[in-house]
């Protein structure tokens, strides 16, 4: 038992080096990555954790991690890459050139944040406060986020299985994400423009990095009313886009 975490995240670095490695890498193979990491991590901590818990609440455990995972998605998938652009400045800043620095770390930091959600319900389960106020605190700003407007109303979070148009990389010029806080739109938009609008400065100046934000700024422009679904296309065509341009 105590091997199989291991196992599970070399697999994914190992599907992560396969996206890296493909100069054509396409939106399906993200889908795929952040679709095994999240029930990676369910399923990981599920067998960790659902005999210490009563028979009544085990069917519970699996609800509510299949909810999180559903809720965390879009979230995940942007703070993973946000991991990724930091692992891109470490390696910059060590100089040391190696061809694969994104996708793996990109997958295998989504799978323990899955991870850290399903062992906050568990704990939660077992009656903690603490894991019961982290759940509320992040479930509220994450539910605003992947629920932006009525057509993000569906069962699975994501469906960019199908080849997407890449846009033009650019580079970025200014923080966009401000005007969506004075839009006639939707409390769950304006959400997704606050959080672009903070964590936008905290983006490190690195190639891979610096392409995503600048191809992310781009799009927000042409569509800042867009919800979680859109952003999400955004966000795998600006990762692809800038993987082509940074080989």
């Amino acid at each position: 038992m105590k091997f199989i975490p291991i196992l599970f995240l070399v697999l994914l670095g190992l599907l992560g080096v396969s996206v890296e490695l493909n100069p054509l890498a396409q939106a399906w193979q993200l889908l795929l990555g952040f679709h095994l990491a999240g029930l990676t991590a369910i399923s990981v901590v599920s067998l960790w954790g659902i005999k210490q818990l009563p028979l009544n609440k085990r069917y519970w455990f699996i609800g509510l991690q299949l909810l999180a995972f559903r809720v965390a998605y879009f979230p995940i998938v942007v703070f993973s890459a946000t991991v990724s652009c930091y692992t891109e400045l470490l390696l910059q800043y060590l100089a040391i050139t190696i061809p694969i620095k994104i996708f793996p770390e990109m997958f295998v930091s989504a799978a323990l944040f899955f991870a850290v959600i399903s062992w906050a319900v568990f704990w939660g389960l077992k009656g903690k406060g603490l894991a019961r106020g982290l759940i509320g605190v992040l479930s509220v700003p994450a539910i605003l986020i992947s629920f932006a407007n009525l057509q993000d109303l569906t069962l699975l979070p994501d469906n960019n299985w199908a080849d997407l148009q890449l846009p033009k990389v650019s580079l970025p010029q200014a923080n966009p994400y401000g005007a969506a806080l004075g839009a006639d739109n939707s409390l769950g938009q304006k959400v997704i423009g606050l959080s672009g609008y903070v964590l936008y400065d905290y983006i490190p100046d690195a190639p891979w990095a610096q392409a995503v934000q600048g191809t992310l700024e781009q799009e927000y422009l042409q569509n800042p009313n867009g919800n979680a679904h859109d952003q999400l296309t955004y966000h795998y065509a600006a990762f692809l886009a800038a993987h082509r341009v940074n080989r």
